[in-house]
């Protein structure tokens, strides 16, 4: 009798054993976006005489898996592209999700490619007084792709480029596939198109220049508490100098106090 009980209890131990196993849902592996170190701060003078702080920004990928931002067009009439985030998860399938983000086809910059509108906004205020002028704003679309691999990537980084020069299509283009992989960012030189602002009749001082990625939430990450960073610099646009006197990641803006 007690061997009897014993194997009735071990079959149906091991016919509740599939049911149990597929009871474990696979888990997102989503991207977390950070901001790096703001750099290559200069005043520049145009031809005009008008002075411009020029900057370079870097959004980096610093999650459990790859931002993807997938755009298409119903036609080349179309100005703009939906875009829908692909999101991966641990058992190697996905899940699509629609998003209010917007691509736009940019020749602005000279790239002539498809760029996600305000991917990273970037605003300059008084240190010290988040509440008062704003002396500066400017709004930045990426081209999301791998351009540059942190020195100490995550866990899991690819050793190549998933999403590569070329991946952010023409203007003939009715879909393309864009990204950032884990561990890699999409640098935008001081050089480059829009990288500036307008700082002709900014007074001498000190300021914090605040940049932000992802600042309406348009892709879902693994947290989103660590998507801004500030850099305190110190403006002489008579002199033509800037001088960096302190960054980190952290909140910052108009909004913050």
């Amino acid at each position: 009798m007690f061997a009897r009980r014993m194997l009735a209890s071990l079959v149906v131990s091991i016919a509740a054993l599939p049911a149990m196993l597929g009871g474990c849902e696979p888990t997102d592996r989503l991207p977390d976006l950070r901001v790096g170190e703001l750099y290559g701060f200069s005043v520049q003078r145009t031809a005009s005489g008008r002075a411009l702080l020029r900057f370079g920004t870097i959004g980096f990928n610093v999650g459990a898996g790859p931002l993807e931002a997938r755009g298409v067009r119903t036609d080349t009439d179309s100005g703009s592209m939906l875009v829908t985030q692909r999101i991966y998860d641990s058992e190697g399938g996905h899940r699509d999700r629609r998003t209010s983000a917007v691509m736009v086809y940019d020749t602005g910059d000279n790239h002539d490619h498809w760029h996600t509108r305000q991917f990273m906004t970037v605003t300059m205020y008084r240190l010290g007084n988040p509440t008062g002028n704003v002396y500066g704003l400017r709004k930045l679309g990426y081209c999301l792709l791998d351009a540059e691999r942190m020195s100490n990537p995550p866990p899991n980084s690819p050793d190549t480029r998933q999403y590569p020069n070329g991946s952010c299509g023409n203007r003939s283009s009715t879909s393309v596939r864009t990204g950032l992989s884990i561990g890699y960012g999409d640098d935008y030189p001081p050089q480059y198109a829009h990288q500036w602002m307008d700082v002709n009749r900014l007074p001498l001082g000190t300021y914090r220049i605040c940049a932000t990625v992802d600042p309406f939430g348009d892709f879902v990450e693994s947290r989103d508490d660590n998507n801004q960073r500030w850099a305190d610099v110190r403006v002489n646009v008579r002199a033509g100098t800037v001088q960096v006197l302190d960054t980190a990641v952290g909140r910052c803006g108009p909004n913050v106090s």
